[in-house]
């Protein structure tokens, strides 16, 4: 007790000197700072937008105790409309100059950032991505296999493949976060919870500027934040659905169910194989000044002239189910529902259909057939389920042969015997391919990746019936369900696949190994 008595005394004797030089520290940090009273009135803004531009790291601040203070000149830098300054620990010149080299090798040094610093690194970042065509950009932090060294990694999903195009040291991380948050227009200061923004930025294309929009998803990590952002297609890129990639007959089925007064569409796929694509060239196909189109969507994929998009605000109670029920109060023709994947969308979704509106809308699933036992199981009631159903369409994406190094390759006669019998399996009479038939197979060179450039659709189109829907109403099984279907014509995409390689579209591998795996 008296040691401890003697220590605080002790304490207390030196305490005055510590306090002194601690207030000095605090006086010397506190020269050219302004407090947030101040910066507010330099600024003539209110307290709300002044928080907001704090957060999004528009203008730059740091805590000195529990207090905000802000260095004049990062209030003039703000004031002048120039970019917040952003501290790197180490030199990130490496990173940028392999940015740019690769940005070169993609398209040529015109239109390639020339700055300094994160914002320049997140800008070739993006101009990257949109040269490569990729759909997306990650940026992660990584250890390596030995030695437990932590890296940044900096990753772009072309052609549904993941490539790395650059990697740079850890200390990077939080500025290359944080810029990107800025842009984004998320909470810089939030770093324990994920976050969701969208970054657009204007490019220089082959016509021009192009502006290129992401949504970006920010997650935090055990070993510092990630982030994930989706390109997503611009105005310049839509086509009317005549222009996809689909075989005569699914092409025509589609064009049909499009025309009809009433009834409902499903496009249907895994992730990233292409439904929301197909389901908005539709759409566009569809705009015409006496009808009137909804897109209700989470988030909206692609902005439409001629349809009115509505944006999916679960955070405001506004979900699916809510911006249905809007939509129909709105004397609508068509509706486009980005999803279904609870029970009251669905019998929201059916309502419409069944009420005299085209409907369309998407569904993860593995084929066509299988959508409508979901339906089901999701509590469609079976009969409303086929009065309802008119169309749905199941489809992947298989990546394109490079014509420039590809080369033709007869397959051995145990793969032809295998694929001679899937084709006949799936609908597709042998004696319906290209004759002569055009197998190829990858090579690689410097104009493509692995011997592939660019995707196209493989799809399969299920009319719904009356014989078709008397099968589901008794509940039989998926395999009825699918034989019938190919008995009134249906190719499946295994047979539509094989087809698009006999053209030389395609690699054999590559339709079995995208199409095999449901």
């Amino acid at each position: 007790m008296k040691d401890k008595t003697r220590r605080t005394a002790g304490d207390r004797k030196s305490g005055g000197a510590s306090r002194e030089q601690r207030s000095a520290s605090l006086d010397a940090l506190r020269e050219g700072l302004l407090d947030m009273a101040q910066a507010i009135a330099m600024l003539k803004t209110s307290r709300p937008t002044f928080y907001r531009w704090v957060r999004e790291g528009k203008l730059k601040g740091l805590k000195v105790g529990r207090q905000w203070r802000f260095r004049r000149e990062d209030v003039e830098r703000f004031l002048k409309g120039e970019e917040p300054r952003i501290e790197l620990p180490v030199d990130i010149a490496p990173l940028l100059g392999g940015l740019r080299e690769q940005c070169v090798k993609a398209g040529g040094p015109e239109g390639v950032p020339a700055g300094t610093g994160a914002a320049a690194a997140v800008e070739l970042m993006i101009v990257l991505g949109h040269r490569l065509g990729a759909s997306d950009v990650h940026l992660e932090p990584v250890m390596a296999p030995t030695g437990g060294a932590k890296s940044v990694r900096v990753r772009c999903r072309v052609d549904g493949s993941l490539r790395t195009v650059a990697e740079t040291d850890i200390r990077l991380l939080p500025a290359l976060v944080e810029r990107w948050k800025t842009l984004a227009a998320c909470n810089v200061h939030e770093k324990e919870r994920p976050q969701d923004g969208t970054v657009t930025l204007e490019v220089e294309g082959p016509a021009g500027k192009q502006s290129v929009r992401h949504n970006v998803c920010f997650l935090p990590t055990a070993m510092g934040e990630s982030l994930v952002a989706r390109i997503l297609p611009g105005a310049e890129w839509l086509r009317t659905f005549d222009k996809m990639e689909f075989s005569p007959t699914d092409k025509a089925r589609v064009t049909k169910a499009l025309g009809l007064p009433y009834g409902l569409l499903v496009f249907s796929g895994p992730v990233g194989s292409g439904k929301s694509t197909v389901m908005y060239s539709c759409l566009g196909q569809m705009v015409q000044p006496q009808v009137k189109l909804f897109d209700i969507q989470d988030p909206i994929y692609l902005y439409l002239p001629g349809v009115q998009q509505v944006q999916v605000r679960a955070n405001t109670n506004f979900d699916f189910p809510a911006a249905i029920k809007a939509v129909m109060r709105c004397d609508p023709d068509i509706i486009a529902v980005g999803e279904v994947r609870d029970t009251t969308t669905l019998k929201l979704t059916l309502d419409a259909a069944l009420s005299g509106h085209l409907v369309l809308t998407q569904m993860h699933s593995d084929e066509a057939v299988r959508v409508l036992q979901q339906l089901v199981e999701l509590g469609g009631d079976p009969f409303v389920v086929c009065e309802t159903t008119k169309l749905v369409v199941g489809q992947r994406l298989v990546r394109k042969l490079c014509k420039e190094c590809s080369v033709a390759k007869e397959p051995s006669a145990e793969m032809l015997a295998k694929v001679m019998e899937l084709a006949r399996a799936g609908g597709l009479a042998w004696e319906a391919l290209p004759s002569p038939q055009q197998f190829r197979v990858p090579v690689g060179c410097a104009k493509c990746s692995g011997g592939f450039r660019g995707r196209t659709t493989v799809a399969e189109t299920l009319e719904v019936t009356p014989a078709l829907a008397a099968v589901l109403r008794r509940g039989s099984g998926i395999e009825e369900l699918r034989a019938l279907a190919i008995r009134q014509g249906m190719t499946t995409m295994v047979a539509d696949g094989i087809r698009k390689a006999a053209a030389g579209i395609t690699s054999l591998k590559e339709v079995l190994g995208v199409c095999m795996q449901a």
